[in-house]
């Protein structure tokens, strides 16, 4: 495979090589993967620096609505290049300090998987805003108040479960996603929305914009043909050609092996730090599926006001759970969906933490320098075991303990593969932390 990139100018002097790096998948839509350093996703980072990425869109935004420069805005860049702990936390307390103003009171609207934490940041300092992020789960009883398509994804539906009084109102919708290629997806959830709640301005915040001359006309003819104003504002802009074959499947083994010495396991509850909504899945196999879902996701909406009781609530579980760290290099892994609440936990729990989260989509790893997923493993969601989730670039020799974040309750069975994987990567203790229920050991 060869992709060839012709970067354009990038905002806030900010390059490719702080961004991303390059992976494989194993999709027979999409052949390759722009893997973010940034994002907290398959690459593990600090867990302030996806926090200020979120910042410098929603500040991009800011901008480009007031026209005004923002104070603050080269200390989170400058931050974003290195790893030291404190100017990280420095940059991220200044983003804090006070909610960028913009004159109106917007939508915000993350895609999962993905950028479920990415737009839940962008939220968290805009002024008056709302938030919800869509999701692939669905739910049982709750009809979606959207449907739309994310055609090149290995899980294509994308469903959004808002309260229709939010969308029922005449107030911009920010998109965000962590990359726009084509721009289809954005597309079609704002058709979708237009259909449904027609508005009048719609913005798309990205890390990545790889859109070509075509998908731009596309959209413009789009804004013609609903009347509505579109902008698209991203860190870094691009195009990109693609030589070779998809690789439709799997030529790497993510089997993990059972081991007969396994680390120290300890369960955590933090259900009550976090409010619980009282949905459950749909055709779940497993009794995870109908214990609660947590208010704080963002899942089933958010509004302004949430965002003290929020903080409030990560900063006093984060310090509980950095009292239980064993080690000086930790590790704390979201599942899923579940990005924005554990990587907030981990940003509180001192230095010598980084996060990353568990996903759905396929990669192929490949061991060398310079690429972007060294090593991947597969088991099933202990959430609901209907669903493969994976996850990318444990080294081996590097944590010394592992908080493994769930929303809803799991079984320790269903916990068996993480936890052999964990010990063939020599991590001497495992936390299970648990936001709406107890861990049911004998389940």
């Amino acid at each position: 495979m060869e992709v060839e990139l012709d970067l354009k100018e990038g905002m806030l002097q900010l390059e490719k090589e702080h961004l991303f790096e390059m992976a494989a998948r194993v999709n027979k839509k999409r052949a390759f993967l722009f893997v973010s350093k940034v994002l907290g996703k398959h690459i593990p980072v600090h867990p302030v620096k996806p926090l200020l990425v979120s910042g410098l869109l929603a500040m991009a935004y800011a901008i480009e609505q007031t026209g005004k420069t923002l104070l603050h805005q080269d200390l989170l860049v400058e931050a974003l290049k290195t790893n030291d702990h404190a100017l990280l936390t420095e940059a991220y307390d200044s983003l804090k300090r006070e909610k960028l103003l913009t004159g109106k009171q917007p939508i915000v609207i993350g895609f999962a998987e993905t950028a479920t934490a990415l737009g839940h940041g962008v939220y968290d300092v805009l002024e008056g805003a709302s938030y919800i992020h869509t999701t692939r789960e669905q739910l049982l009883d709750l009809d979606p108040t959207l449907v739309f398509e994310e055609e090149h994804s290995h899980a294509t539906d994308q469903f959004c479960y808002a309260d229709e009084a939010l969308l029922h109102t005449n107030r911009p919708i920010i998109l965000v996603d962590d990359e726009v290629t084509t721009g289809r997806t954005n597309i079609n959830i704002i058709r979708d929305l237009h259909a449904k709640y027609p508005q009048h301005s719609y913005t798309i915040l990205s890390i990545l914009d790889w859109r070509t001359e075509e998908h731009e006309e596309a959209m413009l003819q789009f804004q013609e043909e609903l009347g509505v104003h579109i902008t698209a504002l991203s860190l870094l802009k691009g195009q990109m050609v693609f030589r070779g074959k998809t690789l439709d499947e799997p030529a790497y083994s993510y089997e993990i092996a059972e081991r007969e010495k396994t680390p120290d396991l300890s369960f955590h509850s933090l259900r009550s730090f976090f409010g619980q909504v009282p949905y459950s899945l749909s055709h779940a196999t497993n009794s995870a599926g109908h214990t609660p879902y947590i208010h704080e996701t963002g899942r089933f909406g958010l509004s302004r006001e949430d965002t003290k009781v929020i903080d409030q609530a990560v900063a006093e579980a984060g310090l509980k759970l950095k009292q239980e760290r064993k080690g000086k290099q930790t590790l704390c892994l979201g599942t899923g969906e579940l990005m924005y609440v554990p990587m907030r936990l981990a940003a509180h729990m001192g230095e010598g933490v980084l996060f990353h989260s568990t996903t759905r989509s396929p990669i192929h790893p490949v061991e060398k320098d310079g690429y972007a997923v060294q090593n991947g493993y597969a088991f099933l969601s202990p959430e609901d075991t209907r669903i493969q989730h994976y996850v990318y670039n444990i080294p081996k020799d590097q944590y010394d303990d592992v908080f493994l974040f769930f929303e809803k309750k799991v079984s320790q069975a269903t916990l068996l593969p993480l936890v052999h994987l964990f010990a063939e990567r020599h991590v001497k203790h495992v936390h299970i932390v648990t936001l709406s229920d107890e861990v049911k050991l004998n389940d």
